[in-house]
């Protein structure tokens, strides 16, 4: 499950990554969680950046937990599934991020978090799908669901999968309406986390009202209860 991430580089690096215009100044997070509102790219409007919910509005939560399927989805099921295939080929958006945080599972009832980046903390694109719906008041929304790939050489003693990050070149052709199922299959088959760094931080990465630098600091090991563990 990953439901964490950053997006902190200069807007003008995150503006030429996307190819669109980010219209705000505050966008800087390095704790960006489910319901929050984070900037995409839509299929539909590739000039701006827009700020769509992750997985559903806190409105919406209500202060309930969260399925992991409203904000992760396996790219099996969305190659597969009829349902997330049509969103797939109709309703693809590009997710803004230059570093994501990963659980690593040190004893049975032990979780160390790592922080995964990219050298210069460059930006990167994760794959994603969006929705348009209507709240309960007849408010017009959007959110973003995540998707997810089989892990890589770097990640996969961390973790059985990890976003479907996207390069460059491969964030163009995610947003090029003109791939087929085949090729955007292929896109998310090409993903690799070769040039990721990692380090352990800090698990108040779980505390969602802390939202500052110190989240990305490397950090002794310590499990999701504060003990210090040898695992590394």
């Amino acid at each position: 499950m990953y439901d964490r991430y950053t997006i902190f580089c200069e807007k003008p690096e995150l503006e030429k990554f996307m190819g669109a215009e980010l219209p705000v100044d505050e966008f800087i997070t390095y704790n960006a969680a489910p319901t929050q509102p984070l900037p995409v790219v839509a299929l539909n409007r590739k000039d701006m950046i827009q700020f769509f919910h992750w997985g559903q509005t806190a409105k919406m939560a209500n202060n309930k937990t969260l399925s992991t399927k409203l904000f992760n989805l396996t790219s099996d099921n969305a190659l597969q599934r009829p349902t997330y295939k049509k969103a797939v080929q109709n309703s693809r958006c590009l997710i803004g991020a230059n570093g994501f945080y990963v659980w690593k599972q040190v004893s049975k009832k032990q979780l160390v978090p790592y922080f995964c980046y990219k050298q210069h903390h460059i930006p990167f694109g994760i794959a994603g799908i969006y929705e348009e719906f209507e709240d309960f008041d007849g408010n017009s929304y959007h959110t973003f669901n995540m998707i997810t790939v089989p892990a890589g050489n770097r990640i996969s003693s961390y973790s059985e999968d990890m976003p479907a990050i996207l390069d460059k070149q491969q964030a163009d052709q995610w947003l090029n309406p003109e791939q087929n199922i085949e090729q955007l299959t292929d896109i998310l088959g090409g993903i690799s986390d070769a040039q990721l760094i990692m380090h352990a931080v800090s698990p108040r990465i779980t505390e969602t009202a802390i939202n500052d630098r110190s989240l990305i600091q490397p950090s002794t090991p310590s499990d999701q209860f504060g003990n210090y563990t040898l695992f590394n």
